[in-house]
């Protein structure tokens, strides 16, 4: 850290407001005063005022000024030192409310398959559990900013090489290619993968790709023609049973769903389920608390994420 970084931080715990503090890491967080403003359940004004007298009292530009919301070079450094001063105030929070105590808000972000077919059925139980904890379970269907706070725990089928994050392994989990009955009654069953040019075929949205882990269909045969792409997987999944096209679908979701696998011996697949958390809010009561019963309830349901050929799909 520079001098103007390390001399930033001691003026900013002597002499500024945490209020202050805490509307910038907001705005930043939020990408615009509107959605600081929400996100805080104040007018976007109040935000700017906020911002403002912490920038008058810095004596310096934090965000850029024009198109976007971005920080200037002193912002970055400010940013840097404000979170630190978050992240204490969290602990003595912590430290005061003591070790057994477990309580505040905990957000959640999961690609739709798994928030949607299992964390959305499991996560209940510790809100009943821990009704001093409040949970929100977000879609996030794009790279996980940890480091925006934008959640506090992600689950993602990437593991990150990189960052000051923690990483646990969830679970493996199987793909198989799926079709609705009557389609495969109309074409024909395939023989082999070269058959499967003959399909329609259901996959994702290629500009709202946003890992090449998901991109299934060219990996089976670059010549398959997809008439209907969706960014969701339970939107590919609702495609698949009505008939649109075949499509490679998670096992789990699949399972009792009107649709039957496709060539499973020969079409096969299989992914990652991480879960991560930023490195600085690891230990904190309610966040080990909700990862540690998704860790739990993951490995308590393992045979589910599992592809079972002698269970009819």
């Amino acid at each position: 850290m520079n001098d103007y970084a390390q001399g930033s931080f001691e003026r900013v715990q002597m002499l500024y407001h945490w209020d202050d503090i805490r509307f910038f890491l907001e705005a930043h967080r939020a990408g615009s005063l509107t959605g600081a403003a929400r996100r805080l359940g104040v007018s976007h004004t109040t935000v700017a005022r906020h911002i403002a007298r912490l920038t008058d009292s810095l004596s310096v530009e934090l965000f850029e000024r024009g198109e976007g919301f971005r920080l200037t070079e002193a912002g970055v450094e400010i940013l840097a030192l404000a979170q630190r001063m978050e992240d204490a105030g969290t602990a003595i929070g912590d430290r005061l409310a003591g070790q057994g105590d477990v309580s505040g808000t905990v957000r959640i972000g999961a690609p739709d398959g798994f928030g949607n077919a299992f964390l959305s059925r499991v996560l209940p139980q510790l809100a009943v559990a821990q009704p001093s904890m409040a949970f929100e379970l977000v879609p996030v269907p794009r790279a996980h900013k940890l480091w925006k706070r934008d959640v506090d725990i992600a689950i993602s089928l990437e593991r990150p090489e990189t960052g000051r994050v923690v990483r646990r392994k969830l679970v493996d989990y199987d793909l198989r290619l799926y079709g609705a009955p009557k389609l495969l009654a109309r074409l024909g069953p395939p023989g082999s993968p070269e058959d499967l040019r003959r399909f329609p075929f259901v996959g994702y949205i290629g500009d709202l790709l946003y890992t090449d882990e998901l991109d299934f269909n060219r990996a089976i045969h670059p010549g398959l023609v997809e008439t209907y792409r969706a960014a969701t997987v339970q939107a590919q999944l609702d495609a698949v049973r009505g008939g649109a096209g075949l499509g490679v679908l998670p096992s789990y979701m699949a399972r009792d769903r009107g649709v039957v696998p496709v060539l499973p011996e020969r079409v096969a697949f299989q992914r990652a389920y991480w879960l991560l958390i930023p490195e600085d809010i690891r230990d904190q009561p309610r966040i080990r608390t909700a990862a540690d019963f998704i860790v739990s309830a993951v490995r308590k349901e393992s045979a589910l994420f599992r592809f079972q050929p002698s269970t009819v799909e």
